[in-house]
């Protein structure tokens, strides 16, 4: 009965104020341990989380979400569409998610100002926030909340709208409504995001080697990139969009974002490769990291992966610019290495 009492007086609530923050999609799950742990702890023994640490840290946490809320009985999953047309910077690509403003903090407070509204119509709640920075597994929380299905190229895919999305999360204290969960995959035999992946991260459908994956070569690893993959890496400086890019779904569906903050800064389309590889360490604090996912990899790792770009680019003009880039960074081996390797590609 008590069920049945809040439902119409909080399930509308969910929604109009979720829509009203800005988030483009909106569901509730249970909090529940997700179905799917097992193959998570395969892939976490396979290896394929490569320098990310951090996951196998926080994978017991992820089975039990009352270690994150004790109180916690319901989840709010939420999400943010971020898609933007092709750059015009023809020297290198930046992911779409990167381009703007960080979508971590941006996030995380419209997920405070949701539950300050929540708590309008519950002021008993107990809230706690999370985009992409906690013991979460995201994904499968958005299928339980019927947000989409898990894709081949293991992005969340929304029915009719594709797969530019950011995703977050509140914890509750709420008896809330649970939404229907996505049951169904909607991929058919299309394998175009398999084919298209450069360095063949995608070992399988659903199934990612983040070792080999251009977005963890060029954002989390902090030594150097494997010489066999540098190549595959093309002219990708931070991040990779290309298994989302071939999506059919996306190709169909996907809409610009309504979200200013996500909007291309000037430098990724007014700056060339070869200002970039000269940037000191002042200027990229100044002109690149605030409030930018490119901070990530610190400067150091921003020059190794602009040196694998530069060697990719087949821009004989950019040899003069690394060599005074191998002269500042003589000191730095991982540098020097990388260096050596795209003088070496352009002069041959």
């Amino acid at each position: 009965m008590q069920q049945r009492r809040i439902e119409p007086f909080l399930k509308d609530p969910i929604q109009v104020e979720a829509k009203a923050i800005g988030f483009d999609l909106v569901g509730v799950c249970s909090p529940e341990p997700v179905p799917h742990l097992d193959f998570y702890a395969e892939w976490l023994a396979s290896g394929y989380a490569g320098e990310m640490h951090y996951l196998e840290r926080h994978a017991p946490l992820k089975a039990d979400l009352k270690s994150l809320l004790p109180e916690v009985r319901s989840v709010v999953v939420v999400a943010c569409n971020y898609y933007s047309e092709a750059e015009p910077n023809s020297d290198f690509q930046v992911a779409r998610y990167a381009r703007g403003d960080d979508y971590h903090g941006l996030m995380k407070a419209m997920l405070e100002r949701f539950a300050e509204a929540l708590r309008t119509h519950y002021p008993a709640l107990e809230a706690r926030a999370f985009v992409d920075s906690g013991p979460l597994l995201e994904r499968e929380l958005a299928v339980r909340a019927g947000l989409g299905w898990f894709g081949k190229n293991t992005c969340l895919i929304a029915p009719g709208q594709g797969s530019w999305f950011l995703l977050g999360a509140l914890l509750t204290n709420l008896p809330l409504p649970f939404s229907a969960p996505f049951e169904t995959l909607h991929c058919g035999s299309c394998t175009r995001c398999l084919d298209i992946c450069p360095t063949e991260a995608l070992l399988a459908p659903h199934t990612l080697d983040a070792r080999r994956c251009i977005a963890y070569l060029t954002i989390e690893t902090r030594e150097e990139i494997p010489l066999e993959l540098r190549e595959g890496i093309g002219g990708h400086v931070f991040g990779c969009d290309l298994c989302q890019e071939v999506c059919p779904w996306n190709q169909r569906f996907a809409q610009p974002t309504p979200h200013q903050a996500f909007s291309a800064r000037p430098w990724t389309s007014e700056k060339s490769l070869a200002e970039l590889l000269l940037l000191s360490p002042r200027e990229f604090e100044l002109e690149i990291a605030p409030r930018s996912p490119i901070k990530r990899p610190k400067y150091r790792g921003f020059i190794r992966n602009l040196a694998v770009v530069a060697g990719n680019s087949g821009q004989t003009a950019l040899i003069p610019v690394l060599k005074t880039g191998l002269e500042r960074h003589g000191q730095d081996p991982m540098l020097v290495s990388h260096f050596n390797w795209a003088l070496e590609r352009l002069q041959n």
